[in-house]
C-alpha cells in the first residue's frame, strides 16, 4: 500500500506537466481577420462611421501584412535587434499618421489615451510574468484602479 501511494505521488505531477498549454488550443488568425477584429473594436471604442471603419481596416491590414513580411525578412537575413526595433517604430509612426488623417480630433485623442492605458496594462502583465516559478516576482500591494 505504501509503495502504491509513493508511486502515485511521484507520477501525478508528471501527468499534470504533460498537459498541453492552454494557448496551444487557440487557433491562429490571419492578418485580415485580426484587422477586422481590431477595426470593430475601434469602431465600438471611438464611435467610428462606416467609412472610417473601412479606412482603418484597410490601413490595419496593410500594416499587418508589412509586419509579417518584415518578420520573414528579419529571419532570413538575421537582422539585428536595432534594425528590427527601428523598423517597428517607423511602422508605428506611419500608422499613427494614417489614423490621424482618418479620425477626427476627439476620436484621435481618445485613441491615444486608450493606447497609453493598454501599454501600461501590458507592461504590468509582463512585469508580473518575469519569473516562471515566481521567485523573481516582487510582492507589492495591489494598485488602485482609476
Amino acid at each position: 500500500m505504501k509503495k502504491i501511494i509513493i508511486t502515485l505521488m511521484l507520477t501525478l505531477p508528471l501527468t499534470l506537466l504533460a498537459q498541453p498549454p492552454m494557448h496551444a488550443k487557440q487557433e491562429k488568425m490571419n492578418p485580415e481577420q485580426l484587422a477586422i477584429l481590431q477595426a470593430k473594436k475601434m469602431r465600438l471604442q471611438l464611435d467610428l462611421t462606416d467609412a472610417q471603419e473601412e479606412k482603418v481596416k484597410a490601413s490595419l491590414e496593410g500594416q499587418m501584412e508589412a509586419i509579417k513580411a518584415h518578420r520573414e525578412k528579419a529571419k532570413s537575413e538575421k537582422l539585428s535587434e536595432y534594425d528590427r526595433k527601428l523598423h517597428f517604430l517607423e511602422m508605428q509612426a506611419a500608422m499613427q499618421e494614417q489614423l490621424k488623417s482618418i479620425l477626427d480630433t476627439d476620436q484621435y485623442e481618445k485613441w491615444q489615451k486608450s493606447r497609453g492605458k493598454n501599454r501600461r496594462m501590458a507592461f504590468e502583465q509582463s512585469r508580473n510574468r518575469m519569473g516562471k516559478n515566481g521567485a523573481m516576482k516582487k510582492e507589492r500591494p495591489p494598485r488602485r484602479r482609476e
